[in-house]
């Protein structure tokens, strides 16, 4: 499981907090415990849109606006709604307007979709054939025929191991819809992926 699943503790000026003693502070006025949950979450948020979008210098300015959204609106947090879960729902907000403006190519980090999926590196050698596409060309070509809503919940299933409940409060859809779209999302990508590997041997 990531770091976001368990999260650990923190050092600060008045000794070890818990994450959920810095929520508190942050939601009741406090900069300081904003900044160190800030310090905790810039990396995977910006991790996960560099995934949905493919180029870090979008998934950073995207990034940057999560953080400044939810410095914002950090007292609006409710009491036991995980800190995560708000913080990545935001994320997704803002990549869904800058879907409006625009189409982003999606990407996934292959050894993650074979630690996911069981699939097995292709036999033969295709180095030396410049027309033949790469694997993670395959597993881009993929993830593009996937709706959007089908790539969000597989990105933050299977990358990011949020479970359904969470990805369903990140989605802002229920539970039921949540455990649907991952499980159909698995179906898609492990058919349409097989599919393809096997067309190109």
């Amino acid at each position: 499981m990531t770091e976001l699943i368990h999260p650990q503790k923190f050092w600060s000026k008045r000794g070890l907090e818990t994450e959920e003693d810095l929520v508190a502070a942050a939601v009741g006025g406090s900069d300081h415990a904003f900044t160190k949950l800030a310090e905790r979450y810039y990396g995977p948020i910006f991790g996960y849109l560099v995934r949905q979008t493919g180029d870090r210098e979008l998934a950073k300015d995207l990034a940057q606006e999560t953080m400044v959204i939810a410095y914002r609106k950090v007292r609006t947090l409710e009491d036991g709604q995980r800190f995560a879960g708000w913080l990545f729902r935001i994320a997704q907000n803002e990549l869904r307007s800058n879907r409006r403006r625009a189409r982003i190519r999606q990407f996934l980090s292959i050894d993650k979709l074979k630690e996911e999926f069981g699939f097995s590196p292709p036999t033969n050698d295709r180095s030396s054939d410049p027309h033949t596409a790469t694997e993670r060309d395959q597993i881009q070509q993929v993830l593009d025929e996937l709706s959007p809503n089908l790539r969000d919940a597989l990105l933050l299933a299977r990358l990011w191991g949020f479970p359904s409940k969470e990805v369903a409060r990140i989605l802002n859809i229920s539970p039921t819809a949540a455990r649907q779209r991952i499980s159909r999302a698995d179906e898609q990508f492990r058919t349409l992926y097989q599919q393809l590997d096997g067309a190109d041997q």
